[in-house]
């Protein structure tokens, strides 16, 4: 995500009118088998892996990196939320050194449709504008992604270009934080 010396990771949780975002912990393992191995989360990201390859590969706890929120809905893990910074080769030019931040995003099929994605996802923005004043945030999705890209508009991110990857048009987004005058 951010570079570690400008960033404490990880932070407090942070706490939402239904939600936690934290970090990842052992008990989020099984939760994590059912987001890759789920057909409907694959749908956009180039398919569901096999749940014994999954089993097999994912660690007994869940990795921990900056920029990994777990998203939990009454002490269960019903999706993460990411942000990260992007690689040069994927240079979006919304920054003038490439590296800007992405926020990437999976939720469990029986948290879809309940507003959780846009109070997270709002969340995480939230503490990533106060950690990183001013900082531009993207995000990329299929264009066929329906509920992504009404999330995309929900939460504030602005068309910056179309572009074809992975056989289908792809929509990248740029959200701004608005910088708090004092």
């Amino acid at each position: 995500m951010a570079e570690p010396a400008s960033v404490a990771w990880p932070p407090a949780p942070i706490k939402t009118e239904r939600l936690v975002l934290r970090e990842s912990e052992a008990r989020d393992r099984a939760a994590f088998i059912e987001l890759f191995a789920s057909p409907e989360v694959g749908t956009y990201i180039g398919g569901p892996r096999p749940r014994d390859e999954v089993e097999r590969v994912l660690p007994e706890t869940p990795e921990r990196r900056p920029g990994l929120f777990v998203v939990e809905l009454d002490g269960a893990m019903i999706g993460t939320i990411e942000l990260n910074r992007r690689d040069a080769e994927r240079r979006s030019h919304v920054r003038p050194d490439a590296g800007e931040a992405e926020l990437g995003y999976l939720f469990l099929p029986q948290a879809w449709g309940r507003g959780y994605a846009a109070e997270a996802c709002a969340a995480a923005l939230g503490w990533f504008a106060d950690a990183l004043p001013g900082e531009p945030v993207v995000l990329c999705t299929r264009t066929a992604n329906e509920r992504s890209m009404r999330l995309a508009a929900k939460l504030g991110f602005t068309e910056a270009r179309r572009y074809e990857a992975w056989g289908a048009e792809q929509w990248m987004g740029v959200w701004s934080p608005r910088i708090k005058r004092g």
